[in-house]
């Protein structure tokens, strides 16, 4: 295979062994990928699309090339780097919530309106560009959105009675997700300070509150 040489990572992280030649390991290559990801989400968010995939493999201390074997451009990976980054936020926006439905939903409503250094704002509003002149952009973000409501949709069928419609339950839900997403929203734009963000989402929860008893 050989000789390895060991490269350390930026920030006094530890040191990468990267193979002198040849492909890298499945073992190697996933670690790589995860490093990439990782690294792509800090430079999109600080720099969005100006980034270049030579500064990101750079960061890690892989070849552009490395990056290049698993995605074909920048927005190739950032669409990667939103699917991955999905199920782990999901993930941490369910754990340890109340038993009670209702507050269950209030708690998870929550937690998606929190600052999180404009991660999702700067990525979405990238991809969203991108979107109106890409078609594979355009149904993979319908696709994103899809999922991530359906997630949410979850939470709020099991606060609403049983006897209300399909139709009537996604649009509530519809209704809420939009009124959580427009927090976030305005959070990062206004740069809100955590407690700023707290007393707007009390606000917004307890006027949207009638739509779950109609």
């Amino acid at each position: 295979m050989g000789d390895r040489m060991v490269l350390p990572l930026r920030d006094g992280g530890p040191a990468m062994p990267v193979a002198g030649r040849g492909r890298p390991s499945l073992e190697r290559a996933a670690e790589i990928g995860h490093l990439v990801v990782e690294a792509a989400i800090a430079a999109f968010v600080e720099q969005g699309l100006d980034i270049s995939i030579e500064q990101i493999a750079q960061s890690v201390g892989v070849s552009k090339q490395a990056v290049y074997r698993r995605w074909s451009s920048k927005i190739r990976l950032l669409m990667d780097v939103m699917d991955r980054v999905m199920a782990k936020i999901h993930a941490k926006l369910s754990q340890d919530l109340p038993d009670d439905a209702l507050l269950a939903l209030k708690e998870l409503s929550r937690r998606m309106c929190e600052p999180d250094g404009g991660v999702r704002e700067r990525t979405m509003t990238i991809l969203m560009a991108e979107a109106l002149e890409d078609t594979a952009v355009r149904h993979w973000l319908g696709s994103w959105r899809d999922q991530h409501f359906a997630f949410y949709r979850r939470y709020v069928t099991a606060v609403l009675p049983m006897e209300r419609s399909e139709r009537s339950d996604e649009t509530i839900a519809r209704i809420l997700l939009d009124i959580v997403e427009g927090v976030s929203r305005e959070a990062y734009w206004q740069d809100l300070s955590d407690a700023e963000c707290a007393t707007l989402f009390s606000r917004k929860w307890g006027a949207s509150l009638p739509l779950l008893n109609e």
